[in-house]
């Protein structure tokens, strides 16, 4: 497994544990950083990807939602949700990488993660992401 994947893998930690609300966050994050032994690089991206999430999770959240159709947020599987708002995040605030490797990233974890069908659904709604006009802009 290559340590960017590793980062978003445990990025969808934190977040679904985030997201179950009985976790202090910052405990994660030590517990994460303390089991995974991130090389430095990896490290600064797990540090930035999940602070980044965190601290736009109203932006993250209403993009996602803009895409959801006969779906409400509030009815993904909880591992769904925290794929797609790193995936988002990723997407709306890490131009360097290239749009196509962050949704097949998704895709793998989902697949590794996920329902059966997570695959499939997390790469339209990120598909339909990526091809909106205002996040290909930022």
């Amino acid at each position: 497994m290559t340590q960017r994947r590793c980062v978003r893998e445990s990025a969808l930690e934190v977040l679904y544990r985030y997201d179950i609300g009985n976790e202090n966050i910052e405990k994660t994050i030590e517990e994460i950083e303390e089991k995974i032994k991130f090389t430095p690089k990896g490290q600064k991206f797990f540090q930035r990807l999940v602070s980044e999430t965190l601290n736009n999770l109203d932006i993250i959240d209403k993009t996602i939602i803009q895409f959801l159709e006969h779906w409400s947020f509030a009815r993904l599987a909880g591992v769904d949700r925290a794929i797609l708002r790193v995936a988002c995040c990723e997407l709306l605030y890490f131009p360097d990488i290239p749009p196509k490797v962050i949704i097949n990233e998704a895709l793998e974890i989902a697949k590794k993660y996920g329902a059966a069908e997570s695959a499939s659904f997390v790469n339209g709604i990120l598909d339909a992401i990526y091809k909106h006009k205002d996040i290909k802009s930022k």
